[in-house]
């Protein structure tokens, strides 16, 4: 079990370390919460609930969740659904997220998720950090931008790898590329999942070339 529980006073900071990838978020928004130096490394009872709800909100990947003593989570969604693409490294999407951890497990509900793209990732759809081992190179801009597009970007946003292909993500996105531009996406888009797409982030059929397995 990749999970566990650091508790407070009222509340429980949930640590996912399958899902981690080190963005330093959490040291650097509450360091004297987060030390990495000191065990335990998240120690909930220094810091004061609601600030810490803050910084556990910026950590992209989902890894940090807080719960309240009942087991809930009080984290609302963005208002809109959100992907940005990270320059050789992932896609942080953010909203109202649906996602199955296999094909034999029901979807749940998730707000932030780092998206793989290199296509070296041992936990695909998910980033694990591994685009650094790999030497992923890649500006984060789109080669071929898709056609404009004016549509609310609410509603659930749902992920579906495709059995050794591309990422499809049903429902509508806001998509913000390292050069600045914003584009919006759905209601079915297919992100690249391999690395080798010459139409990144979305998928360009190179994964059948490259015999590309996940």
């Amino acid at each position: 079990m990749s999970t566990k529980d650091y508790r407070g006073d009222g509340f429980v900071i949930r640590f996912d370390a399958q899902k981690c990838i080190h963005s330093g978020n959490c040291t650097q928004g509450a360091p004297e919460v987060f030390d990495p130096k000191a065990k335990p490394w998240i120690q909930p009872a220094r810091g004061e609930r609601d600030r810490l709800a803050e910084v556990v909100r910026r950590c992209p990947t989902g890894a940090l969740t807080l719960h309240l003593a009942d087991g809930t989570n009080p984290e609302t969604p963005d208002s809109s659904n959100s992907a940005t693409v990270v320059p050789d490294g992932p896609i942080y999407l953010r909203g109202r997220i649906r996602h199955a951890a296999g094909s034999d497990t029901e979807a749940v509900a998730h707000t932030r998720l780092a998206l793989c793209r290199c296509g070296a990732s041992a936990n695909k759809p998910l980033c694990d950090n591994s685009h650094i081992q790999a030497a992923f190179k890649d500006a984060g801009v789109c080669v071929k931008a898709p056609e404009p597009v004016t549509h609310a970007a609410e509603g659930d946003v749902s992920l579906h790898p495709i059995s050794n292909g591309p990422l499809r993500i049903e429902g509508w996105f806001e998509l913000s590329t390292a050069d600045g531009h914003n584009y919006v996406c759905g209601e079915k888009t297919w992100l690249c999942r391999c690395g080798h797409s010459g139409n990144k982030p979305f998928c360009d059929g190179t994964h059948k070339k490259i015999g590309f397995t996940a």
